[in-house]
């Protein structure tokens, strides 16, 4: 006589299993956010900066490279087409609003989107274009701010060691000013103050930390 299951049996180990995927799916849920995070930071970073590498070939070092004339979309595309075009493969190009001005925007294949700011020094970037439209919202999330400032002239070696003579960096505040006006070179305890997220996940081999301040 072959021996089977009964339906009491089957019912308590679908329970069994039920209790136990409820509780390991917020893990795996927030284990995939945390990986998608840490591979699109770096392959932005790497991307980026592979194609400047390669502009340099034919534009020159940094140094010498004419940043936009104007903080405007249309001086930044300049700024694009004559160092970038070539070397990054990207799905379109556009003009959205930023914080109340028009930006100079690039979309990427993989679905994430940057704005850039400040004569191209700037580069606010998002793991989506929905995301741009709330950046305070999801910073630290969603988005991350990076910096590109090769030519940087101030005459402090701390800040010529974040930015000077490299490609795009997450962004720092090069000097923090404590609550008495005090300043002093920028600690990972002031990254956590001011919400340089992207600093953070580098300095730590572009992985999230496990004293992570941000929900993700």
């Amino acid at each position: 006589m072959k021996k089977s299951f009964t339906l009491a049996e089957v019912l308590i180990t679908l329970g069994i299993i039920g209790i136990v995927a409820a509780m390991t799916f917020p893990a795996l849920l927030k284990h995939h956010r945390k990986t998608v995070i840490e591979t699109s930071l770096k392959k932005f970073y790497t991307i980026m900066n592979q194609a400047i590498l390669q502009s340099t070939i034919k534009n020159g070092e940094t140094k010498y490279w004419e940043f936009p004339a104007e903080n405007s979309p249309e001086s930044t595309k300049v700024f694009w087409d004559r160092y970038f075009k070539d070397y990054v493969k990207i799905l379109r190009l556009g003009v959205t609003d930023f914080n109340g001005q028009t930006r100079f925007t690039i979309y990427y294949q993989d679905g994430s989107v940057v704005r850039i700011n400040w004569y191209g020094h700037d580069w606010y970037y998002c793991l989506g274009e929905k995301y741009h439209d709330d950046y305070d919202e999801f910073n630290g999330s969603k988005c991350f701010t990076f910096a590109f400032y090769p030519t940087y002239k101030e005459n402090n070696d701390y800040v010529k060691s974040l930015y000077a003579g490299k490609g795009i960096e997450p962004y720092v505040s090069t000097i923090y000013k404590d609550e008495d006006g005090n300043s002093h070179n920028t600690t990972l305890a002031d990254l956590y103050k001011t919400g340089r997220y992207a600093k953070i996940i580098q300095m730590n081999g572009w992985t999230i930390p496990k004293d992570y301040p941000v929900k993700y």
